[in-house]
């Protein structure tokens, strides 16, 4: 059981059923009737694919965490790296096969978030913000590849799934920045250069709260145009958008451990209550 626990951890479980759930959100605002199994069988094709980065990111990752969470399983070897790299493999087989039983069009998503995952953990996660873009470009992708899995001739008409990738890739460019704001010193230590480093951690915090605040105003387009409806309105305006925006405020003003913790902490909930805001829509 504790075994289990350790991979659970390792994946990140909570993050991989936010994908899950991405893509099924993704093939509800697809769907003109209600489909089943390709929505279902892709949504696990992400779920494994957001394991088998999540663990490769910790393999990758193992030094940088010694200093920035020290808390994760392989730092503490409670799963050693062997067993993780065979883990990675079986993941992305997963996924892999189960992308074959959807489409071609789910097929080629999911090897091309495989490969952007690699290229990420090895590569262009020292590049600064451009690490920050892919792993965005990845979280709006789930939506889509529901769209692709009902028909992909529809995935870019509005409105669709293209609204809730857009909300997505800003969401998480604003939490990756504010990650590395909070990660700083141990990318440092690792030689890894983010975009706190090269620009000062001021100036990332407000290219940040910049970028939600584009965020924000994008939301209330499917309001103004009417496509979504009043609760909605009420959890990504009053429940998403105002907190979040405070918080982020807040961070700029006094970007301490304890401060950048909660903001990542606050925007992993406002992800949560965004997708169902959107599935109430």
């Amino acid at each position: 059981m504790t075994k289990l626990l350790d991979i659970l951890k390792l994946t990140r479980f909570i993050n991989c059923l936010l994908a899950m759930v991405g893509v099924y959100i993704g093939a509800f605002m697809t769907w003109t009737h209600p489909a089943y199994y390709s929505p279902l069988v892709a949504a696990l094709a992400a779920f494994f694919v957001c394991a088998a980065g999540n663990v490769l990111n910790d393999l990758a990752d193992i030094e940088i965490d010694r200093i920035n969470r020290p808390d994760r399983v392989l730092v503490k070897g409670t799963i050693t790296i062997s067993h993780a790299r065979w883990l990675t493999v079986i993941f992305t087989l997963l996924a892999v096969i189960l992308a074959l039983a959807v489409n071609s069009a789910v097929l080629i998503v999911v090897l091309v978030a495989l490969g952007l995952l690699a290229l990420y953990n090895f590569r262009l996660k020292k590049v600064p913000l451009l690490g920050n873009i892919i792993i965005a470009m990845l979280s709006a992708l789930t939506f889509l590849t529901g769209g692709w899995a009902i028909n992909h001739k529809w995935v870019l008409q509005l409105p669709g799934p293209l609204i809730p990738a857009v909300f997505a890739f800003f969401f998480h460019l604003v939490r990756e920045i504010v990650k590395d704001v909070e990660d700083i010193e141990g990318d440092a230590h690792a030689g890894v250069e983010t975009l706190p480093q090269v620009i000062g951690i001021s100036r990332a915090l407000m290219t940040a709260l910049g970028l939600f605040f584009i965020l924000v105003i994008l939301t209330y387009i499917p309001i103004l145009t009417g496509w979504f409806g009043r609760t909605y309105e009420i959890i990504t305006v009053y429940m998403v958008d105002l907190p979040l925006l405070l918080i982020l405020i807040l961070i700029w003003g006094y970007p301490s451990p304890k401060m950048l913790r909660l903001g990542s902490y606050a925007l992993k909930v406002g992800m949560a209550l965004g997708l169902v805001a959107l599935l109430t829509a």
